[in-house]
């Protein structure tokens, strides 16, 4: 039986996006008779993912809770990592790896595994570092942590068989910034962790307990994190906050912080801010709206690539992306007709936008419409897990 060892800092029960894109991948491969060996370092109790008896899951100890902080993330990935090392280094035999890059600088578990076990490994990008902390503003460009970590990161690409990116936006910026790397870089795109029945908001459950039903929705839901232009949803709703449209964010994140700064100062009504909600009404949550969101800062879509937006895809709403002009994202909402986007920093517009879309019932259903569609026909997990299995084991 073909084998594979995931190394994958969140795993499930987490709600992080890679915890459940890796639980998918793990169960899809799992149910396709390979036999699947996760190492993670999110603890559970007695629950564990619904896998089939080729799924091993391994669990490292981790001293502290999990945080949005920097310092509690870099101390959690430490002994994630000594913990990892100590795992594959002692593997019965040399199996393949896939390593997320959760933490970004695990890969070099892939390096060691190479020269020391002289094993293959793939090495998944959730997003390209160091540039994302640059961009993030966590460490300062041309530091010695940059450089030191840029020359890591390099050694990582260097040995890894492949190296798999979340979209054509950061495939072109590794063949940029590393031309000779270039035929091992590979373009698999994520996909919605629910494939999503869509319904009718007024019939819509989740929409009901919050009063969601009866008022023109814009949702936000995932990771409200440091590349995300939070601020100008913020803005936008305090600009709205006289309109009988409400705005929605279920999540978390180091942003989170803002949105509650921005409901507290300009005493806003109309901004609900919800947690996480668990995978199992994610098809009521993201239903619950009219309209949903997706936002980057500038520069940011060639350095990752939400998964949120495949959710929302699936869930048969029309989106508004707020992130660079002619970006990838820009492009897949234009060319299909299923959204819209407006720059970044730019509040003002985004709230023309929504107060235009909240009067025209068709508009909006249509684009919710063509979002549906390009979903089934590009970004199903069927289609990615093909392609895994592909670039994986050959198939």
């Amino acid at each position: 039986m073909e084998q594979i060892t995931i190394i994958t800092q969140y795993f499930y029960p987490s709600h992080a996006a890679t915890a459940q894109l890796m639980t998918d991948l793990a169960k899809g491969l799992s149910q396709k008779g390979y036999q699947i060996n996760i190492f993670t370092g999110t603890q559970a109790k007695d629950t564990t993912p619904e896998l089939s008896n080729q799924a091993i899951i391994n669990r490292a100890f981790s001293p502290i809770a999990a945080s949005t902080s920097i310092l509690s993330k870099i101390i959690s990935s430490i002994f994630f990592l000594l913990d990892a090392l100590k795992y594959v280094i002692l593997l019965p035999r040399p199996t393949p790896l896939l390593i997320a890059s959760n933490p970004p600088y695990a890969g070099i578990l892939g390096t060691i595994f190479k020269i020391v076990r002289g094993g293959k490994y793939h090495f998944l990008l959730q997003d390209i570092f160091p540039e994302s902390a640059v961009m993030s503003g966590i460490i300062q460009q041309n530091s010695f942590s940059v450089i030191f970590l840029k020359k890591l990161i390099y050694l990582t690409y260097k040995y890894a068989d492949n190296i798999i990116v979340l979209s054509t936006s950061m495939q072109c910026f590794l063949e940029n910034k590393y031309p000779e790397l270039k035929e091992k870089i590979k373009v698999i795109e994520n996909w919605a962790v629910e494939d999503i029945i869509s319904c009718d908001k007024q019939a819509n459950d989740f929409a009901q307990q919050y009063n969601l039903d009866k008022v023109f929705t814009v949702l936000y839901s995932g990771n409200l994190g440091r590349l995300h232009d939070i601020e100008t949803i913020a803005e936008a709703a305090n600009i709205l906050k006289n309109t009988p449209i409400q705005f929605v964010f279920i999540g978390d994140g180091a942003k989170t912080k803002v949105v509650k700064q921005a409901i507290q100062s300009n005493k806003l009504k109309n901004i609900l801010l919800l947690p996480y909600q668990p995978r199992e009404i994610l098809h009521l949550s993201l239903t619950a709206c009219d309209l949903s969101l997706v936002s980057l800062i500038p520069g940011a879509e060639s350095i990752v690539a939400p998964s949120k937006l495949y959710g929302m895809l699936a869930a048969g709403r029309g989106i508004i992306a707020i992130s660079s002009a002619n970006s990838y994202i820009d492009q897949l909402l234009t060319n299909s007709g299923c959204g819209i986007n407006t720059s970044p920093n730019n509040p003002q517009h985004l709230a023309n936008l929504i107060n235009e879309l909240a009067s025209d019932s068709i508009k909006v259903k249509l684009m919710g419409e063509k979002a549906r569609q390009v979903y089934e026909s590009k970004y199903t997990f069927k289609r990615a897990l093909a392609e895994y299995e592909k670039l994986l084991f050959g198939i």
